[in-house]
């Protein structure tokens, strides 16, 4: 994850805006470090550095005595001018990613809420009376329930939108969400929760996020009268935690590079003064980024040879397990799985919908090629390399290619995996499926189809991780159909 993306910039970002915004005005106390960091699900020392950055720029003074104070003081014509610069630098982000959020996060928002302890909503007024700011009422409240999903990806994933996106919008002056977020929607969920009223929960849920939509692309009509600049902000998300995991994404890139025969089976990769140059990176990095391939069981290193791709029938056998690496890429692999599981059935669905003729013809071609090839078991890589692709909005195509870059860490045991020749029925069945339903512009039937492939992977996944020794897997929550 780049510079911009760490997590105390984040923070300082945020509680600028807020400042800027008048959720905080000149006087107020912010909240201690302990309880910020709460907030924010980070720790101490993330909040300390974004506190003391925004007294270096003038934001707040720091003292033992009062705590930290807010001492910018802007008037509500100065207060509008940062509503109007932030908004109008983000437009199609924001506007995207909140159409984007009921299919991403809709469905398993409600798988997490179903399964999440009543105290979680019992907690709903005390984190009401510590938190000033409704937003971080509602973040906790959500955060605890996707906790229950066991996935710490998809956290990530959820802490980095809401930090983009909600913190702030709730934090604008005269916006009803700040109150409807705890008031009516917490104490709704409690209520479908404590009924069991499933599809009660599931519609509130929905129609939370399809509200939260409409009210910014109001927002936009109604009041935000700057133009955007030519190059506004993206929303960006990565699945590593750190600029210095860049090793990781070096790996992945070769693993990559392996699986689609750039670097044929048998034959070396180039030297690590050469990737070292290619890619520019340290030596050092690189040699990191083979040690992890080496330990996955794409390749095998020797010293006076250089790094050798493996065969696939070599490397289950030269996969070390032992490693912590290892074993933490093979959970986030299942971790990606399981979020794609959780939303490929809305995702493909308004997919296929948004298609056109020549857009269905184009799909049809690229599913084309597992027949081509005759390798059927590549048909749920290839089925989610089309929502990449042609998923309606950009945030989707940003996380379904991030999620699945990380399903190439479970390589190692495809030669496992591959042995139940009932495997391939079933694969074939879901390829004829898809082409049936891409023929007929038939998106229910592409989504229930690929939901069912998903589950029948994700189980498949988590349990043969278990067996390897990676109990940390079965704390994934595996959704029914």
């Amino acid at each position: 994850m780049g510079a911009d993306m760490e997590l105390r910039q984040i923070v300082y970002d945020v509680i600028k805006t807020q400042i800027q915004f008048g959720a905080y005005k000149a006087g107020d106390i912010l909240p201690t470090m302990e309880n910020a960091a709460g907030n924010f699900l980070v720790s101490l020392d993330t909040v300390r550095a974004a506190y003391l950055r925004l007294q270096r720029e003038g934001y707040v003074t720091l003292s033992q005595n009062i705590g930290t104070m807010v001492i910018k003081d802007y008037n509500k014509q100065e207060v509008e001018l940062h509503v109007q610069h932030f908004f109008s630098h983000r437009k199609h982000a924001l506007i995207d990613l909140s159409k984007s959020l009921r299919p991403l996060l809709g469905h398993a928002q409600w798988i997490g809420l179903k399964n999440a302890p009543v105290e979680i909503y019992k907690s709903i007024e005390q984190l009401e009376s510590h938190n000033p700011l409704p937003p971080f009422t509602a973040f906790n409240h959500i955060m605890q329930a996707y906790a229950s999903l066991g996935n710490e990806l998809l956290l990530r994933l959820v802490w980095q939108i809401f930090m983009f996106y909600e913190a702030p919008f709730f934090s604008m002056p005269e916006n009803p969400w700040r109150l409807f977020v705890v008031r009516d929607y917490s104490l709704s969920s409690l209520d479908h929760w404590l009924r069991k009223d499933w599809n009660a929960l599931r519609e509130s849920i929905y129609e939370a996020q399809d509200s939260l939509s409409l009210t910014l692309s109001q927002l936009y009509e109604r009041r935000i009268t700057a133009p955007p600049p030519q190059q506004e902000i993206p929303f960006t998300w990565s699945c590593y935690k750190k600029a210095s995991q860049i090793c990781y994404s070096l790996a992945m890139d070769l693993l990559i590079s392996i699986c689609r025969g750039q670097y044929p089976v048998n034959t070396l990769l180039p030297s690590l003064e050469k990737l070292s140059t290619e890619r520019n990176v340290s030596v050092s990095t690189v040699r990191r980024a083979l040690s992890l391939l080496n330990g996955v069981g794409a390749t095998r290193s020797s010293q006076r040879i250089g790094t050798r791709v493996l065969p696939l029938h070599e490397t289950a056998q030269n996969c070390n397990l032992t490693s912590p690496a290892v074993r933490k890429r093979l959970l986030d692999m299942a971790q990606s799985l399981q979020i794609l599981t959780l939303s490929c059935k809305a995702v493909s669905e308004i997919t296929v919908a948004s298609l056109d003729t020549a857009g269905l013809q184009k799909c049809k071609n690229e599913l084309s090629s597992v027949k081509s090839r005759q390798q059927y078991e590549l048909v749920t890589y290839a089925a989610l390399e089309l929502l990449e692709r042609f998923a309606p909005y950009q945030a989707i195509r940003t996380v379904y290619g991030e999620l699945m870059q990380q399903l190439f860490w479970g390589y190692a045991l495809r030669s496992m995996w591959q042995k139940k020749d009932d495997r391939m029925q079933f694969y074939l069945s879901c390829f004829e499926s898809f082409t049936s339903a891409l023929d007929e512009a038939d998106a229910a039937l592409f989504s229930d189809k690929l939901e069912e492939l998903l589950i029948h992977e994700f189980r498949f996944a988590v349990g043969n991780l278990v067996k390897l020794g990676i109990f940390e897997a079965e704390r994934l929550l595996i959704p029914d159909l």
